[in-house]
């Protein structure tokens, strides 16, 4: 049998399993996941509009983005029920469809199936996108990045082989991605433009009135989403302009400022996978010398860093706003890989030219690939949000000692707390939720002030604000305790001085 067939088996083998693989084992992170998940199970239950994500019953007013990522994560909540599972399916499956299109791309136009593997291997080598906000995370990232690379590759094909359709497919793509991510689905679209002034074919293609028209109409149908949802949500464009086109842009928030070369430094010094975007440049180089490479390589090259320099004009810099430059930059280290390995084994005498070429890059993947699985194996051990902050979903699972009904004290914001409190409620408990201190916007849309607590009440407790704030109001009476959290029973008002 060829060793190509067996390497793409055991990439996508690989693939599978490190996506897959203890995906429901840890909780929802405490704030983008977990707010998300509110949204998800909320309009699965049909509470809240198909263009109007809520979270606890009110509009979402701080989470602004479009619905493509609520509508999948609610198709799989109804399917499969409320879970860090149905959660985090659309991005793994956003993922293993990008890992094919590398496949596909290479096939096509990189002379071998096995760049796209060796570039699939590259991207999920990547710490920071097998983490939170990545392929195993129930945010935005992955659809948007899928998206974006759809963009790249149709693009290609259409200055490639003039194929209208192809340029159809482009405008979709960037459809597609603004009703993902807003603004940012067009964050590789720089990069393509300044490809197609590169190359003698991409300026006869700049001179098509098609061009203009067609993806005209893919930003238009992104756009239309927030003139559509002003109409049922009024506000929301202030919103939009406030948090998106200003706000994190213009201003750093919650103390993410960073220098300007934050991302470059962050993708060479990534814990599992740094040394395979350290060769992006020598990539590009040795790529520019190649007839057959230099078209897509430049293309790859100027998106990924087209991108890379947007997100770095933010004043906000957050790891995961590098997403939009990995896929390109992954399938033009992948190419590199591939010919280097194909230079080795030509180079070298006889059938053991192949093993050599094979050798060469084992070398290389071994300590990326083992890190990966520690990660996927172990997800506790590498979470964000640390375990006392977040330890509603182990207690409330420990239903015999813990049964219903009960409430669940929160300090005031806890979107992770509100989504196991939904759980619980779909499974026919009796379960509430209360916080302690008020909630303001934009957390909600109308401030909150604390709930209101009453005699034989039971109550989950977690931490020691909620424990300090009903201990100087009422009497408890402790009926179970596990790790932080304790089961207790308000039996008696508490005379205060």
């Amino acid at each position: 049998m060829r060793l190509s067939p067996l390497i793409l088996l055991f990439t996508f083998a690989y693939l599978a399993f490190v996506l897959f693989a203890h995906l429901d084992d840890h909780q929802l992170e405490i704030y983008d996941e977990a707010r998300r998940s509110v949204n998800a199970i909320e309009m699965a239950k049909g509470e809240s509009h198909f263009l109007v994500p809520t979270y606890a019953g009110e509009a979402d007013h701080w989470g602004t983005k479009p619905p493509i990522l609520v509508w999948c994560q609610a198709f799989w909540v109804k399917v499969l029920g409320p879970g860090e599972l149905p959660i985090r399916l659309p991005s793994v499956i956003a993922t293993l469809v990008l890992c094919g299109l590398f496949a596909w791309w290479a096939r096509k136009d990189w002379g071998s199936p096995l760049v796209g593997a060796l570039a699939s291997l590259v991207l999920v080598s990547n710490w920071h996108f097998m983490g939170n906000h990545g392929a195993r995370s129930g945010d935005f990232d992955a659809l948007l990045i899928l998206f974006q690379m759809a963009q790249i590759i149709c693009f290609y094909r259409w200055v490639d082989s003039g194929k209208t359709k192809w340029l159809w497919l482009a405008g979709l793509a960037v459809a597609l991605a603004g009703w993902t991510k807003g603004v940012a689905g067009g964050f590789v679209l720089p990069g393509i433009g300044l490809w197609l002034l590169l190359f003698a074919e991409g300026r006869r293609r700049l001179l098509d009135p098609k061009l203009y028209g067609i993806i005209g109409l893919g930003i238009a149908v992104a756009v239309s989403y927030y003139f559509l949802r002003e109409n049922v949500d009024p506000g929301y464009l202030q919103l939009v302009a406030d948090n998106e086109l200003g706000g994190r842009f213009n201003e750093a928030t919650e103390g993410h400022q960073h220098p300007w070369y934050f991302y470059l430094s962050s993708l060479i010094k990534d814990p599992a996978g740094g040394i395979f975007f350290s060769l992006v440049l020598p990539a590009a180089v040795f790529s520019w010398y190649q007839p057959d490479l230099r078209k897509p390589a430049m293309l790859c090259l100027l998106a990924g860093l087209g991108a890379l320099a947007i997100v770095s004009t933010s004043a906000t810099k957050l790891y995961w706003y590098q997403s939009p430059a990995l896929p390109p930059l992954a399938m033009l280290t992948g190419s590199f890989l591939y010919r280097l390995a194909k230079i080795l084994a030509g180079n070298t005498p006889g059938q053991a030219g192949k093993w050599t070429g094979i050798a060469l890059l084992a070398g290389l993947f071994a300590y990326p690939m083992s890190q990966i699985v520690e990660r996927v194996l172990h997800p506790r051990e590498y979470v964000e949000t640390r375990y006392s902050k977040v330890p509603f979903r182990d207690f409330m699972r420990l239903e015999e000692q813990v049964q219903p009904p009960y409430t669940v004290a929160t300090k005031n914001y806890n979107p992770n707390a509100r989504f196991y409190v939904e759980r619980a409620r779909h499974a026919g408990h009796e379960v509430d939720i209360k916080q302690v201190g008020t909630i303001n916007p934009p957390v909600v849309v109308s401030q909150r002030p604390p709930a209101t607590f009453f005699v034989n009440e039971r109550v989950v407790i977690c931490h020691t604000e909620t424990w300090k704030y009903l201990f100087d109001r009422f009497i408890l009476k402790e009926e179970f305790r596990n790790g932080p959290c304790k089961l207790v029973k308000l039996t008696g008002e508490r005379v205060r001085e």
